[in-house]
């Protein structure tokens, strides 16, 4: 968030993280390291609006978000998830969203095969045993900063 008790810790992203998405669930951060590294996040329509800042997909990024399954973008942070490694899927039929509550077990099996070759992508909530069915907008690049883990490993990777 913005503010005085965030901002001046914008180089600090170990410490930045702990704001994160603490307005709308206080217990993130810690839940967030609780999944040993790796989580999803499930929104609803214009994730990420007024989040043009990197900051906004770095501090989740470092406390393991790896996918958010989401209604529909933001342009800009849709571009920065996919820049720091965070793969931004949206439901085929956003209807799904309310089939999906805190703390359920979304898992991506295949994925990493899946995106250079499928739009398409079958998701599972494991704690319901239901499927949801996801798409991408990705281009051949985006796909290959995301395989990488983001534009940084990306680039060091075409040196």
């Amino acid at each position: 968030p913005a503010g005085a008790r965030a901002l001046p810790l914008r180089s600090n992203i170990p410490a930045l993280a702990e704001f994160s998405f603490t307005r709308i669930e206080a217990d993130y951060p810690r839940r967030a390291q609780e999944h040993q590294g790796e989580h999803v996040v499930v929104g609803g329509a214009n994730y990420g609006q007024g989040s043009s800042r990197e900051h906004a997909a770095i501090a989740p990024r470092y406390l393991g978000l790896r996918l958010v399954l989401a209604k529909s973008f933001a342009r800009i942070h849709w571009q920065n998830l996919v820049n720091f490694g965070i793969v931004p899927l949206e439901f085929t039929d956003p209807g799904d969203y309310d089939r999906i509550e805190a703390g359920d077990v979304i898992e991506a099996p295949g994925l990493r095969e899946a995106l250079p070759h499928e739009h398409d992508i079958t998701l599972r909530n494991t704690t319901r045993g239901t499927d949801i069915r996801a798409r991408h907008r990705l281009s051949p690049r985006q796909v290959d900063i995301l395989l990488a883990g983001g534009v940084i490993p990306y680039l060091a990777t075409r040196s």
